[in-house]
């Protein structure tokens, strides 16, 4: 009988040791916008429920031409954030800056956003050739904050972000960039 609890005890540490091990490694689980702690890149914040209609209330109807023309702000972001990301960089405060270029072309043109902890949207930034009927040969940054709700953390964030070597790799034409700092503005939404 004694024999017979020791195998079982042994059959039991067998199976429940793979257990414990699995779900100290697993993972944290789908991109939540009301955590983003948990979204590893700006493309599966993209696709967070939720994402899309956060943008747009935060952007409003506001139309510009990074991108493509006379496009919604909202759609320009989403068409700069919906390609090869960036690492999510976790500014002070609990707030994280997300960055992808657009899927089809990373040649210097991209774009960045900054949520809080709890994924209310703080900043909107692109880097683009102001593609009006045709595109500037020189690359502009411009930063959206709400009126009133500008951040030097989250301004020099997107600053860095903007000017990086990494950005600055992925230009055909590294001359785009010469006078960069007065191509930088910064806009405010209602």
């Amino acid at each position: 009988m004694r024999r017979l609890l020791q195998v079982a005890g042994l059959i039991a540490l067998f199976l429940l040791v793979p257990l414990s091990v699995s779900a100290a490694g697993a993972p944290q689980g789908p991109c939540r916008l009301i955590d983003p702690s948990t979204c590893p890149s700006a493309s599966e914040l993209v696709r967070a429920q939720g994402f899309v209609s956060a943008l747009g209330h935060f952007t409003g109807a506001a139309k510009v031409s990074y991108f493509k023309s006379g496009r919604s702000l909202s759609e320009q972001a989403l068409y700069g954030l919906g390609g090869e990301s960036q690492n999510v960089v976790q500014l002070s405060d609990k707030r994280y800056l997300f960055a992808a270029c657009p899927s089809r072309d990373c040649g210097g043109i991209a774009a960045a956003i900054v949520v809080n902890e709890f994924g209310q949207i703080q900043a909107v930034g692109f880097s683009s050739f102001h593609c009006e009927s045709a595109c500037d040969d020189y690359r502009h940054l411009d930063f959206y904050f709400r009126k009133g709700g500008e951040d030097d953390t989250v301004l020099a964030a997107l600053k860095a972000w903007g000017t990086s070597e990494q950005l600055r790799r992925t230009l055909r034409r590294p001359e785009a960039d010469e006078g960069i700092e007065s191509r930088m503005d910064v806009h405010y939404l209602p």
